[in-house]
């Protein structure tokens, strides 16, 4: 690779990369290899294993998540020499990536803050699963997003108060696995709870992942997997985050009863509920890096699969970048391919996302300790949204700290405010790209020139 036209198309490069990224864990690409319609029987290949259902009375498609409108296209393709078995399905989605999908019932449900329309669509899933049996099948396509798009509060617990815990948890530094704990024991669907409704029909989930490490019981909160997590550990996480002492008395109340009554526990993998299911992850953030990887490699670009299943605060991932590339040589141009899912502390009330946070802090660290290296960085979430924003990401380079100091941007006290979308925005580095109807977390695509 020509270290002239990286620096003059790095650019175009970074993105073209990503949208490689994006098209390899798109529904439609993958979801043939795994579902196959042969001789009126339903093949499921999973790894070395074929799952075989036959003599089905009928088949339900239900399609969760960010990618629910590709699941749902795609499913319908496979499926149509079966159309004559299939009940109407139902597909619940954000508002962003909302399409009405023919044979389903379509609910524009609320992300990254649930909201009623979700509240109605989890009471419909419910209604449709109760009325099954053995001889049913619920085909489940799973993407991320699942968890605020399906939101089915447990006891007294109303959608206002758990929006509130919802939000508190987001802002408050908290990993996605730890939002996922509170989150299932606070709801009636997931954590294992959807089987409570569907058994003992058959149920085959199909799982796009957005988690790092793709934790099956944390992928939206794992409706179909077992979870191994307690209200206990509820109790101390809202603790460890200091928002114990905010939630509601009903909140406070139902975990306070669920450590008592293992009735209201989520199912664990002892639970007779889980003989009826099958889950299978059909992509996930490893392999979206992978396929960059193999695509650069296919065009003589120098690349290296860096780091992957990153995870924690903005600020130490990008002190580990920084780290890493003090003693990184290559005589050539090169592409370091990361992915995982960070998390941002807010204090401040500005606009951003944790890809844009994480763009202008590493900007800001390579100018005081690397100020002579040349690169190009995207940091983009792969669902096209990045926090509250419309987003996905940045693209910022080594001149990108001179654009803030020439707008006059105090770059301190714009990242103590969380106004990294602003920021991003007046030095023309937003990457604007909409819904992709995929979501397996972030990527981090580094030229160094």
């Amino acid at each position: 690779m020509n270290s002239k036209r990286v620096f003059k198309s790095s650019n175009s490069l970074l993105l073209e990369l990503f949208k490689v990224g994006i098209s390899n864990v798109q529904p439609r690409k993958i979801l043939k290899k795994f579902l196959k319609v042969l001789d009126q029987e339903i093949v499921v290949l999973d790894k070395n294993n074929k799952n075989i259902y036959k003599n089905i009375k009928s088949i339900i498609p239900i399609c969760v998540g960010k990618a629910s409108v590709d699941m749902a296209k795609s499913a319908m393709s496979i499926l149509k020499d079966h159309k004559n078995k299939i009940s109407e399905g139902i597909l619940v989605v954000n508002e962003e990536n909302f399409k009405e999908i023919p044979g389903f019932k379509c609910f524009m449900s609320g992300h990254p803050v649930p909201n009623r329309n979700g509240l109605i669509a989890s009471k419909f899933i419910e209604s449709k699963l109760k009325k099954l049996g053995q001889k049913d099948l619920v085909l489940f396509f799973l993407s991320g997003g699942g968890s605020a798009l399906m939101p089915y509060p447990a006891g007294e617990i109303k959608l206002s108060e758990k929006i509130k815990i919802n939000q508190s948890l987001l802002s408050s530094g908290a990993n996605i696995i730890e939002i996922n704990t509170v989150r299932k024991h606070l709801s009636k669907i997931k954590g294992g709870n959807f089987l409570k409704m569907s058994f003992p029909s058959q149920v085959h989930s199909f799982i796009l992942s957005d988690v790092v490490g793709d934790d099956l019981s944390s992928i939206s909160s794992g409706p179909t997997v077992p979870d191994e997590t307690t209200f206990e550990d509820v109790q101390n996480i809202l603790k460890k985050y200091d928002i114990w002492n905010e939630v509601s008395p009903s909140i406070k109340s139902y975990i306070q009863i669920g450590q008592r009554d293992s009735n209201l526990e989520t199912p664990d993998k002892k639970s007779v509920l889980f003989s009826s299911v099958k889950n299978t992850l059909i992509g996930s953030n490893y392999l979206c890096l992978k396929s960059i990887d193999e695509y650069c490699k296919s065009k003589n670009i120098l690349s290296k699969l860096w780091k992957y299943n990153i995870e924690g605060d903005v600020k130490d991932i990008v002190k580990s970048f920084i780290k890493d590339l003090k003693v990184f040589n290559y005589s050539k141009p090169i592409v370091l391919i990361s992915g995982g899912e960070s998390t941002v502390k807010i204090k401040g009330n500005g606009k951003g996302g944790r890809n844009q946070e994480l763009a202008l802090h590493f900007i800001k660290q390579v100018n005081d300790y690397l100020p002579n290296l040349k690169f190009t960085l995207l940091s983009a979430g792969t669902d096209g949204r990045d926090g509250p924003t419309n987003a996905a990401g940045a693209i910022v380079n080594e001149k990108s700290i001179e654009l803030i100091n020439k707008n006059d941007i105090n770059l301190e006290n714009e990242l103590k405010n969380n106004n990294s979308y602003e920021v991003l925005k007046k030095i023309n580095s937003l990457v604007i790209i909409n819904g992709t109807n995929t979501n397996v977390a972030d990527l981090q695509l580094l030229i160094i020139n």
